[in-house]
């Protein structure tokens, strides 16, 4: 058996060891980006004996620890027969309250909420599950090229954009399929335009060229025998983001669905599917803002740089800062000691409010 953690670099000499340990259970591939569909990681069980108390018994507490692959993004076996080795999937999804409630966006592995005009807009990863439909989608900003460029030549789709995005758009590393007459775009005649177009993610994930590649993980995910870093605190109650404009989003840990529900302007975040978002990881980038230059009306967000990072993990808040040298980067987040931060493998949410907007 073979223990995977993908993350942006080796496994650490802890990872080595426990890997060690269980090695005479058997042998495995650990490459992600194989050429065909892998097997579903099937879980084991062990448990733990906790520290001794003054009953007789000690209790244990279960841990899983996976066989075979797992996805990049996320750090979990994948769903069915997806192959991993195919390209992310960007799809900018409207976040008007016309647009709500979304279809497909809780499939996605990383979705970054982002200050859009009057409203914020999500730039939603989809790799290891697959939506269908998904949307509304909505046109691109400038502030999407250089998380783009951080995603390995994705696949990339929207309803368009204005002149000046859309030949920038053209010079990127990506496949862009942008054109919302095209057969994988169409309309959902139950809600209103603009915000009615949905696309097929399958059809989309079809076109794509021998330029895409399998992304490489964007953050580091824990062991489960690997715990918190030390000053890491409970979550008291909600953790709350105000973005300029708005909208004002709050994150509650949910113990009995291990995930952070989300709630904007103080309404559940719903989707079609039924139930509220729920990721298991919200990371909180906080960031500047500036003017874009395709349109003075819309800012446009600082992805590359550095500043202060808020992890919301296992119910635990853990404060710090992130760093992102270039846009090729994946960012590396650290904890007040200067020690890396590890997510719960799962779904993340990237929020990006200015300074000083975080609060619980």
């Amino acid at each position: 058996m073979t223990l995977y953690r993908l993350c942006p670099r080796w496994l650490t000499p802890v990872a080595v060891a426990l890997a060690t340990l269980v090695a005479a259970c058997g042998g495995g591939d650990d490459t992600a980006a194989s050429t065909s569909a892998p097997a579903p990681a099937s879980p084991v069980t062990t448990a733990t004996t906790a520290a001794p108390t003054t009953t007789s018994t000690a209790p244990t507490t279960v841990t899983t620890v996976y066989q075979g692959p797992v996805a990049p993004l996320t750090g979990l076996p994948p769903a069915g027969d997806v192959d991993l080795a195919r390209p992310a999937l960007v799809l900018k999804i409207d976040n008007h309250i016309d647009a709500r409630p979304q279809t497909g966006i809780e499939l996605a592995d990383i979705v970054f909420d982002i200050r859009a005009e009057g409203v914020t807009r999500f730039f939603a990863v989809f790799h290891s599950q697959t939506p269908n439909p998904a949307g509304p989608v909505r046109s691109s900003r400038t502030s999407d090229f250089d998380l783009l460029r951080g995603f390995d030549y994705p696949l990339y789709g929207s309803s368009g954009g204005n002149d000046y995005v859309m030949q920038a758009v053209k010079d990127l590393p990506i496949q862009a399929v942008t054109n919302f007459s095209r057969k994988e775009y169409f309309r959902d005649s139950q809600r209103p335009a603009p915000h009615n177009l949905m696309i097929d993610a399958n059809k989309l994930w079809a076109l794509a060229n021998d330029n895409v590649q399998t992304p490489k993980p964007w953050f580091a995910y824990r062991l489960p025998t690997e715990a918190l870093p030390a000053g890491a605190v409970p979550a008291a109650g909600p953790v709350t983001i105000t973005f300029t404009g708005s909208p004002v989003v709050s994150y509650t840990w949910d113990q009995t669905a291990q995930g952070w529900k989300r709630s904007q302007d103080g309404a559940p975040h719903t989707v079609t599917a039924g139930g509220q978002l729920a990721p298991a990881n919200v990371v909180v980038l906080e960031t500047t803002y500036k003017t874009s230059p395709a349109d003075t009306k819309s800012p446009e967000v600082v992805s590359v740089g550095s500043g202060k990072a808020v992890v919301l993990t296992a119910g635990q808040i853990i404060t710090g800062s992130w760093s992102r040298p270039s846009a090729a980067d994946k960012p590396t987040l650290v904890d007040e000691s200067g020690a890396p931060i590890a997510l719960s493998p799962g779904r993340t949410w990237v929020e990006m409010p200015q300074a000083g907007q975080t609060a619980w």
